[in-house]
């Protein structure tokens, strides 16, 4: 359900967020929600961080949140569809009869 985040309790990462700097990466800024709810999280589980930026493959016109490195800014809102999604498999005779 957009805009119910659910922080977990630790963040996922390769090491400890030991700071002071910190990348906090998504493939998305679709609505902004989760990254503008994120980086306040971060910055308070972990006071040694003194510096947080953020990036993102994509970000949509309507996010609210503006990271401050992106790949691509998107005109509108247009569905991105991700090579991880299982209909990406799909034959078009498969997709017309799953609907």
């Amino acid at each position: 359900m957009q805009g119910a985040l659910s922080i977990a309790e630790h963040v996922s990462c390769i090491g400890d967020l030991k700071g002071p700097h910190c990348l906090l990466v998504d493939d998305l800024a679709d609505s902004g929600e989760t990254l503008a709810q994120v980086v306040p999280v971060i910055q308070s589980r972990y006071p040694d961080i003194r510096e947080i930026r953020t990036a993102v493959l994509w970000q949509k016109q309507q996010s609210s949140f503006r990271p401050d490195y992106c790949v691509e800014r998107l005109e509108g809102n247009p569905w991105i569809h991700q090579p991880f999604e299982a209909y990406d498999r799909l034959r078009p005779q498969d997709l017309k009869g799953s609907v």
